[in-house]
């Protein structure tokens, strides 16, 4: 029973010593960039809790945040202007961890474009001129009636109409506009407040949902 029990530490020694040695080659392979970039992070336990991006790279990101997340988790994060990540978190720090991601080549090259237009482009209220990837159309029926509410992420529901809407963000009709930063959900997709127009605010998702399909 001992003999078993120390062949099955040694294992989990073995594994782990090499899950170690992949993420420090990982670290080493992809140059890390310092940027300032707000978004949110979900963990296996449904949590769902704020996040700073520490340094960012094709092969992981470091982010500051208090959610409880234990070496191994699958983690999700939705961060600001970059998009949607999955990771596995292989590493914990005082105030945050590092996840571990696995992008594809196309993946790579767009993150790689927009860390560098957020580092070398930004406006007066510095958020990063990011170019629209989508042509912007009047929504469908379908559309309208699904997100003819917005939730602010404080909990508040408020009436609201999409003029335009594409497959990066809407122009949204609302008569009290929060503050530009603000995370907001538009039917089923999260979004944030990027401007304020004449007409009330424009939202850049930072998901894929059924509205920006």
């Amino acid at each position: 029973m001992v003999a078993v029990e120390l062949r099955r530490m040694k294992r989990m020694s073995q594994s782990v010593s090499v899950q170690t040695s992949e993420n420090r080659a990982n670290r080493r392979q992809y140059e890390r960039t310092n940027l300032s970039v707000a978004g949110r992070l979900m963990l296996p336990s449904g949590g769902e809790y704020p996040c700073d991006v520490e340094d960012i790279s094709e092969g992981g990101i470091a982010l500051h945040s208090q959610a409880d997340g234990e070496i191994g988790d699958r983690v999700i994060v939705y961060l600001d202007r970059l998009g949607r990540f999955e990771g596995q978190l292989v590493r914990r720090f005082d105030g945050g961890f590092a996840i571990q991601t696995r992008l594809q080549t196309n993946q790579r090259a767009r993150l790689i474009e927009r860390i560098e237009l957020l580092k070398n482009h930004s406006q007066g209220d510095g958020i990063a001129a990011l170019p629209r990837r989508a042509p912007r159309r009047t929504p469908t029926n379908e559309e309208a009636n699904e997100c003819a509410r917005l939730t602010i992420d404080n909990g508040e529901e408020v009436a609201c109409r999409v003029l335009d809407i594409s497959l990066t963000g809407a122009h949204i009709r609302l008569s009290n506009r929060p503050k530009v930063g603000t995370h907001v959900t538009v039917g089923r997709t999260l979004g944030r407040i990027v401007r304020h127009t004449d007409e009330g605010i424009g939202v850049e998702f930072l998901s894929t949902g059924k509205l920006a399909s």
